[in-house]
């Protein structure tokens, strides 16, 4: 339908529509000339949704107008952002690394937008305005604020896990393994934190796509740490515990860890490596695994745990 048949269904503006398309909370209709665009019924039933979020809004507040933000805040809560229809989305540009390049801008952006306003307050003119591009450059590569999240993502777990296969390829000392994997879950920890931080909103404000996205970031980064911990305990290295939860153990310590070093001056982040691998080393190592690492502490001038 045109722009006036779906202004005639659901009585709102064309204007206002035009501004929904705008700032993400409608999907782009299709061209179907030069000057003319189909709207469908997802469009029909996205401005029925937003106009009861509205109304909702109105009976409580102390204003006649309804902030942008919570429409969009109150659009995640209610579902996943409506995909449209493929025919609606145009293909991507062909001329490869610059694509890419534009691309990769993109989710950089939205990174340093999400540690300021997170994902569910930052908009897509926020975005577009911050890489210097126009709203519908931005709809070239994504559909929607929902697909550019996942996009960041699998970009962000993406460069962790191909940085921790290239440092551990030639790598078979236990310890020296251990050891650069938590480096390069610090280097990364800026991104993949922020990403945790925004996945955790979710989950708290009740989004079902983001408690399913948390557990599956979390396996994805818990991979690797799994496996090595495995091996360690079948070589009689770590006692026989569930290598799943001394992974996410870990994990949590070292979170911690990061934190504390980023909100007091007094710890760095090879005090807080010492720290964790004394208390993990002496929790859970057998004596051979101790011995193991006394060896690799006195290689590199540590004291011995």
């Amino acid at each position: 339908m045109k722009i006036g048949e779906l202004e005639k269904t659901t009585g709102i503006p064309r204007s206002t529509i035009h501004h929904y398309v705008n700032c993400g909370l409608l999907h782009r209709p299709v061209k179907s000339g030069q000057t003319t665009a189909e709207y469908d019924q997802q469009h029909i039933q996205r401005l029925a949704t937003i106009q009861k979020i509205k109304l909702d809004y109105l009976k409580t507040a102390k204003t006649s107008r309804v902030p942008l933000d919570h429409i969009k805040h109150k659009l995640t809560e209610l579902y996943s952002l409506i995909k449209p229809p493929a025919a609606a989305v145009a293909a991507p540009p062909s001329n490869g690394h610059r694509n890419a390049a534009i691309r990769e801008k993109i989710i950089e952006a939205t990174l340093k937008l999400y540690a300021n306003r997170g994902y569910y307050l930052t908009n897509i003119r926020e975005i577009t305005n911050a890489v210097g591009i126009s709203a519908p450059t931005f709809y070239r590569y994504f559909r929607d604020k929902r697909e550019l999240f996942v996009e960041t993502i699998e970009y962000v777990v993406k460069n962790f896990k191909k940085e921790i296969r290239a440092s551990l390829k030639n790598e078979k000392d236990l310890t020296r393994r251990s050891k650069t994997m938590f480096e390069t879950f610090y280097a990364h920890y800026a991104k993949i934190g922020e990403i945790l931080n925004q996945l955790r909103s979710g989950v708290i404000i009740g989004d079902p796509w983001a408690k399913d996205r948390l557990s599956r970031l979390y396996r994805e980064m818990m991979e690797n740490l799994i496996k090595e911990l495995t091996r360690a305990i079948q070589n009689g290295i770590i006692q026989p515990v569930d290598p799943v939860l001394l992974a996410y153990f870990n994990l949590a310590i070292n979170e911690a860890a990061i934190h504390l070093t980023t909100m007091e001056d007094t710890y760095d982040i090879d005090d807080a490596m010492c720290f964790v691998g004394d208390m993990l080393n002496n929790a859970f190592l057998t004596d051979k695994g101790k011995e193991i690492f006394n060896i690799f502490y006195k290689s590199t001038g540590k004291p011995e745990g």
